[in-house]
Parts: C-alpha cells; sequence; structure tokens
C-alpha cells in the first residue's frame, strides 16, 4: 500500500498539473484505496510522459540531422502492437 501522508501530497500535486491553474481539483473521498489507485494512475501517466518526451527528442534530433544533411528521403513507417504495451516501428528510407 502507497503510504498516507507523503502519497496523499503527491497525488495532490500530480492532480493541481493535471487540472491546471484554473480547473479545481474534483473531489473525491480521501482514503487508502483512493490514494492508491490515483498513485497508480499518476505513474502510469508518469511513464507514458517520459515515453512521448523521448519520442518528441528522437524526432527533433532527426529532424535536424536531415535538415543539416539536406538529402531528400522519403519514409515509410509501419507499426505493429500486441498487447497494451509492446509497441514495435518499422521505418524504411527510400533515397
Amino acid at each position: 500500500s502507497y503510504g498516507a501522508a507523503g502519497g496523499e501530497r503527491n497525488i495532490a500535486v500530480w492532480l493541481e498539473k493535471i487540472f491546471g491553474p484554473d480547473h479545481p481539483i474534483p473531489q473525491y473521498e480521501v482514503n487508502p484505496r483512493t490514494t492508491e489507485i490515483l498513485h497508480h494512475l499518476s505513474e502510469r501517466n508518469r511513464v507514458q510522459d517520459r515515453d512521448v518526451y523521448l519520442v518528441i527528442e528522437d524526432l527533433k534530433q532527426k529532424a535536424s540531422e536531415y535538415q543539416s544533411e539536406r538529402i531528400s528521403r522519403k519514409q515509410s513507417c509501419i507499426c505493429l502492437q500486441k498487447g497494451p504495451k509492446l509497441i514495435i516501428v518499422i521505418r524504411t528510407w527510400t533515397f
């Protein structure tokens, strides 16, 4: 089970980030079960944010490299998804 006092504060900070300064956080019953559920949601959200950030940074790096090379390329992308987590991206290039 997730720690009560520290966990509740971390959840509150995460909810403030999600809802932003202009929207109030909806009321919810604060108990060990809801704190644990929200903790798991926040962790999943953090991991997905990190993954998206890494993809964006990779695309920025590739765009910078392609621009500096000044080579015209066509890219085909095949995305295969198996289950909720495993995603395989296959890229092919034409010069």
